[in-house]
């Protein structure tokens, strides 16, 4: 039972995030923590999260930042084992801008062929009535 225990408070101590000693470091760790996501509450930035992945994600942040990576290391770390949803603010890529730029074009020309032939329809239907009073011109 003691044996249990002890294991249980080794485990639970273990689980705890400890702080990098040096202060700029620390301030770099959680920059990064706030910019990847906890990639099973999907919302939330890894310092926020509770779960156990996040627990480890921000303890592989902090020790890559101690061995000397860069942020741009740690973040290509987590982009190779995670792929792009783990950035909450992903790259921005032409293919990106195109998909999404293509449903307003889309309705925007949509609506001016609507218009255009609106206007042509207008102008096409405009012919005038035969004068029904009888008589001619003169009448």
């Amino acid at each position: 039972m003691k044996a249990a225990l002890l294991i249980a408070l080794l485990l639970q101590g273990s689980a705890v995030d400890q702080p990098l000693a040096d202060a700029a470091k620390e301030a770099r760790a959680q920059g990064l923590m706030r910019e990847l996501r906890c990639v099973v509450c999907e919302n939330e930035p890894i310092s926020q999260s509770t779960a156990d992945i996040a627990v480890d994600m921000r303890r592989v942040v902090r020790a890559q930042i101690d061995k000397g990576s860069s942020d741009g290391e740690v973040r290509q770390y987590f982009v190779d084992l995670y792929g792009q949803f783990v950035y909450f603010r992903p790259p921005v890529h032409a293919w990106g801008i195109a998909l999404w730029a293509f449903p307003f074009l889309l309705l925007l020309g949509v609506g001016g062929l609507i218009g255009l032939r609106t206007i042509r329809s207008r102008h096409r239907d405009l012919t005038p009535l035969p004068d029904d009073r009888g008589g001619g011109p003169d009448a």
